[in-house]
Formats: structure tokens, C-alpha cells, sequence
């Protein structure tokens, strides 16, 4: 039996897998790696195949509209029917049920309380809390929002939008609330987007810490932000470990959300 007709199992799931579906996958991801049209070779080098097998299943490809090529360069790239797909799958993401779904698991990781914000007409605004075992009194509650440019969740959020955007949001807090915001401010973003997380420490309510970072949806634009909350001393004590934790987490609800976010 050849590789277009075999079946094996799956990964020890029981279930049994089509190798030509999977090889056909494999070529279609690497069109989507690729991030342009590119040559019949490179795809069979991506895919470790020759040349003319891969040639066959990009015609099989193309006659689902999940690849087309260019006929004067002979070019490979998607087609229309895997448009549609990621359109389609884009539409049916919800980015606040996924941050939500991953909060638990994050305040196990670090035991610190977790907030989910989004960035609402008073500024950036607490719309779920996930406690942990750690006692902790606060004020805050959802439905509290954060000063924009003095905050952590407010900085991260700030980092990720568009520039004419973050401006005149930025000039707004100004007026509107009388914020002052930090020296440097616009170095500090450009951190933030390098490195994907923020943090403050006492600055709007004493003895209080925060780690902030985004969730970014497919235009690399901050639709969320996650944040982890404590007294300064808890805080400090698993800096680093809370870090890597929410980093990641927020980089792989990103991910689910279409980004290409990759931090370091």
C-alpha cells in the first residue's frame, strides 16, 4: 500500500491516521511558514521530500483551492480555500475566553492573584479575577480600572497599539484624568514590546506589586492584558519564576489568537 492510501496510529490515541493527509499537511504548513510564494524546491526541502512528491501534493492542493501557483513565476502559495479557513477560524477566536481558561493554571504556578483587564473608556479595566490561596485585601475588584501611563497593565497595553492610537490616548489621560505619566515613557514601551511583560511596585497604592503582560490578537495589537497582583514582599520572592510564568502564558494565549509573538 503507498502513502497516499496507508493508515497508521495516531500518537497512541487510538485513532488511526491517513499518512497522505498528513504529508499533504505538512507540505500546506510549510506554504504558511514560508510567510511568501515560494519555489517548488524550497518547500520539498522544508518538508524533506522530493521534489516530485511534493510537486503531487501541491497539485492535490491546488485542486481544493488550498494552494495556487503563479503562472509566469511558478510560485507556490496559499489559495483561496485556506483564505477562507483562517479567515474563518480568525472570527471564531475569543481571546478573553482563552486568557480566562488560562488563569487558573497560572495562579497555581505562582500563587499570586490573577486580573484580566481590557482597555475600556476609563482606562484599562479589572473584568476577571482569579484568586489564589494567598491572602490578599485590596481595594480593587472588578470593575476597577488603573491609571494608563502609571501602571503596569496600562504600559503594556500602551505598548501594543498602533502609535497614532497610543498618543492620543496617552494625550487624553493627560487632560482627562490628570495623569502624569513617567519619565522616558516612550523608551519604556519599546522595552515592554521587546521583552512582553511590564511591572510596578507601589506606585498608585502602597505595598502593592504588579506584573503585566499582553495578549496580543493576529495584527500583534493588545486586545488584553494579564496581570499578576500582590503585596510587594510576595511578589519579590518569585519575581523571576512569576515572569517566565506569565510570559508565557500570555505568549501562548497569543499565539491561539493568530500573533507571532516571541519574546526574550
Amino acid at each position: 500500500m503507498d502513502d497516499t492510501a496507508s493508515a497508521s496510529a495516531g500518537n497512541g490515541t487510538g485513532r488511526r491516521r491517513i499518512q497522505s493527509a498528513d504529508k499533504a499537511t505538512e507540505v500546506l504548513l510549510a506554504l504558511v511558514e514560508a510567510g511568501k510564494a515560494a519555489p517548488l524546491r524550497d518547500l520539498a526541502r522544508a518538508v524533506d521530500m522530493p521534489n516530485s512528491l511534493a510537486h503531487r501534493y501541491l497539485a492535490s492542493l491546488m485542486a481544493s483551492g488550498l494552494a495556487v501557483q503563479d503562472e509566469i513565476t511558478g510560485l507556490y502559495d496559499l489559495g483561496p480555500t485556506a483564505l477562507r479557513i483562517g479567515a474563518s477560524a480568525l472570527g471564531r477566536l475569543d481571546p478573553l475566553r482563552l486568557a480566562s481558561e488560562a488563569m487558573p493554571q497560572l495562579v497555581a504556578s505562582t500563587g499570586l492573584p490573577t486580573l484580566l483587564n481590557v482597555l475600556g473608556d476609563r482606562g484599562p479595566t479589572i473584568v476577571r479575577w482569579e484568586r489564589s490561596y494567598v491572602p490578599f485585601i485590596t481595594t480593587l475588584s472588578v470593575g476597577s480600572t488603573f491609571q494608563l501611563t502609571n501602571s503596569a497593565t496600562g504600559r503594556v497595553m500602551l505598548a501594543f497599539m498602533p502609535e497614532q492610537v497610543r498618543d492620543h490616548l496617552i494625550e487624553l489621560a493627560v487632560s482627562r484624568n490628570l495623569e502624569q505619566p513617567p519619565a522616558k515613557l516612550l523608551e519604556r514601551l519599546e522595552k515592554i514590546r521587546k521583552r512582553g511583560y511590564d511591572e510596578a511596585e507601589s506606585v498608585l497604592i502602597p505595598g502593592l506589586a504588579a506584573i503585566s503582560a499582553p495578549i496580543l490578537d493576529v495584527q500583534e495589537e493588545a486586545v488584553a492584558c494579564l496581570t499578576l497582583i500582590g503585596a510587594s514582599a510576595d511578589v519579590g520572592r518569585i519575581k523571576a519564576k512569576a515572569i517566565k510564568c506569565l510570559v508565557e502564558t500570555s505568549t501562548r494565549v497569543s499565539q491561539a489568537c493568530g500573533s507571532n509573538a516571541s519574546f526574550s
